[in-house]
């Protein structure tokens, strides 16, 4: 209730200003329209980059760093250090990087979220830059209209661009005013505490408006426009540094585990950097004084000096914290800890993924194997075997010759409680992100489903036969005994084999040649066209219901082997072509 009243409240205090006070609309305008430029850059970028971002993140972030200088870049282009963020937390998701390496690619976007003040003091107060602002508007909005999600990429970059220009030119337009109408500078509280204060006001704004990009540009206008003095414009900077880290735990309360342990590296960061440039803050002030000719900045440009100084504080940040990666990464990870999921919960479905078309086929890819790791196990259980048992290939002999100790387990049970709702979780979320793919992306998925169809299948037809192996392994009837021995090896070697694909990497002949072994194991199945099941019966080895019962179980079990090479030719082999389609465009 007292949320709504402040809001309320908030709202008329702002709209008052706003009706009577024209330079603080001015300024106010300035604000809004400059957030709605940085989501439209963000929004645009996904589009535009057809999953290049993704792809230059995971190809250059081997090492700590590459990933720190990775983060730096991709961060100066794109603008926006919570997209890179968000792409960060959904390669963690999917483990194609590691903590250590995301931790490190958002030290590098901490810095490379300061290019934002070089534009605005570079750009923004130099010259007209509203005269910019009309014509990418303009070309941003035609090319809105296109079907292509490249264009419409376009179109929402310049969009932002054109909106993130024109709102430095109202900030700076407003300013200007405001300085005639009252003088903010003369109320400068001088020394240490005036120093604090304005950090405090630094990061309540950065919290308030939810970008340190934001508070970066109203300072560097309101510096420009000689509101403030320029040791107060440091101390904003810094607070607007660690402001953001308020915004970075507040979004990391949704994310997963990973998103949450990021946030605490962030936190750490630009605590212990703000820190460290309050410190020094005067020490630095000369030291930016000191290097400004060397960048071409003249002595009296505040506004660019702040820039450097910005720059500096947060180079400095990650020198000094470099070293300590690893043990900001175990830290958040004592203090976050990972809970267990059960079987039947996703692992990899994280909801950041869906907008990005590679990084929602990694998670859907990976699920799915989940799912059929998941599967697997409940049907070696199903043949009273354990999978610790199973390591070689010569184990299978081993077990398939030893006496059987059934295992009790269920697997309708299994299907119904635990895989039927991963299975639904899948199809699910492979719905929605489609609706981002293009159609050779869409095809992949489909396969994807495909194969998770199958896994459920697989289970389903073990479960039918569960119940005569059980009975017929324990049969004192030789024959029929050796028939249900022939089907628990051959399930237990397909079994073996696609986990082999899945562990081992091999090349193409290895693989053909190992697809062509299987399928002629198929035929020791086929207990029909091999003429088996007429000589058990002609030489009466077996009664006519042991029969029915075996060439119902052989049939299914056939199926069952046939689809275990469906699936690894699906997950495991064909892996490859899931890199080619997360390097394409987005739309060809």
């Amino acid at each position: 209730m007292f949320k709504k009243v402040l809001i309320i409240l908030l709202l008329i205090i702002t709209a008052f200003y706003v009706i009577s006070q024209e330079n603080i609309k001015i300024i106010l305008s300035g604000i809004a329209i400059f957030l709605i430029g940085m989501h439209f850059m963000e929004d645009g970028f996904k589009l535009f980059s057809g999953g290049t971002l993704e792809t230059v993140l995971e190809k250059f972030t081997k090492n700590l760093y590459t990933s720190v200088f990775t983060g730096f870049l991709t961060t100066s282009i794109v603008q926006s250090s919570s997209l890179i963020s968000v792409i960060v937390i959904s390669f963690l998701s999917v483990e194609l990087i590691s903590l250590t390496q995301g931790m490190a690619i958002v030290f590098g976007a901490n810095l490379g979220s300061t290019t934002t003040a070089w534009i605005v003091a570079a750009l923004g107060l130099k010259i007209k830059i509203s005269m910019y602002a009309m014509p990418m508007i303009i070309f941003g909005v035609i090319f809105r209209f296109s079907k292509n999600n490249t264009y419409i990429g376009l179109g929402n970059i310049l969009l932002g661009l054109g909106f993130i220009f024109l709102g430095i030119s109202y900030m700076k337009d407003g300013f200007d005013t405001l300085r005639s109408a009252i003088d903010l500078a003369s109320y400068s509280i001088g020394g240490i505490p005036g120093i604090l204060l304005y950090i405090l006001i630094g990061a309540i704004a950065t919290v308030v408006i939810q970008s340190s990009s934001a508070t970066m540009a109203i300072i560097i206008t309101a510096l420009a426009g000689a509101n403030i003095l320029y040791i107060d414009a440091l101390a904003l900077a810094i607070g607007a540094n660690v402001g953001t880290t308020v915004t970075a735990v507040i979004g990391s309360l949704t994310s997963n585990q990973n998103g949450k342990r990021l946030a605490f590296g962030h936190f750490v960061f630009n605590i212990i950097t703000g820190l460290i440039a309050v410190f020094l803050i005067y020490i630095l002030k000369d030291f930016v004084d000191f290097l400004a000719p060397y960048f071409g900045i003249d002595e009296d440009n505040y506004s660019m000096k702040l820039a450097l100084f910005h720059t500096i504080f947060n180079l400095l940040g990650i020198v000094i914290l470099f070293p300590f990666i690893g043990f900001i990464v175990k830290m958040s990870k004592k203090f976050i800890s990972i809970k267990v999921k059960k079987a039947s919960k996703p692992k990899y479905l994280d909801n950041a993924n869906i907008k990005i078309p590679y990084n929602a086929m990694v998670s859907i890819q990976k699920e799915i194997i989940h799912l059929y790791d998941n599967a697997q196990k409940a049907i070696l259980h199903a043949l009273s075997i354990h999978t610790s048992e199973l390591k070689t290939k010569e184990d299978i002999k081993k077990i398939i010759s030893k006496p059987v100790t059934r295992i009790d387990i269920d697997l309708n049970d299994i299907y119904q409680n635990d895989l039927k709702n991963l299975y639904s979780e899948i199809i699910e979320f492979t719905l929605i992100s489609q609706q981002n793919m293009n159609k050779e992306q869409t095809e992949y998925i489909a396969q994807l489903k495909i194969a998770s169809n199958i896994i459920v299948k697989i289970l389903k037809d073990t479960r039918d036969i569960q119940k005569n192996m059980d009975f017929y392994l324990n049969s004192k009837n030789q024959s029929i005994k050796k028939e249900y021995l022939l089907i628990k090896e051959e399930l237990t070697t397909f079994i073996f084999e696609v986990n082999q694909l899945k562990d081992t990497k091999h090349d193409e002949i290895e693989i053909s040649t190992l697809i062509q072994v299987d399928k002629d194991r198929l035929q020791n199945l086929d207990i029909i066209n091999s003429g088996r099941i007429d000589e058990l019966i002609r030489n009466e080895k077996i009664t006519s219901k042991m029969a029915t019962s075996l060439i119902n179980d052989s049939t299914n079990a056939y199926n069952i082997c046939k689809n275990l090479l469906r699936i690894g030719n699906i997950l495991f082999i064909r892996d490859e072509k899931l890199r080619l389609l997360g390097e394409a465009d987005e739309v060809k």
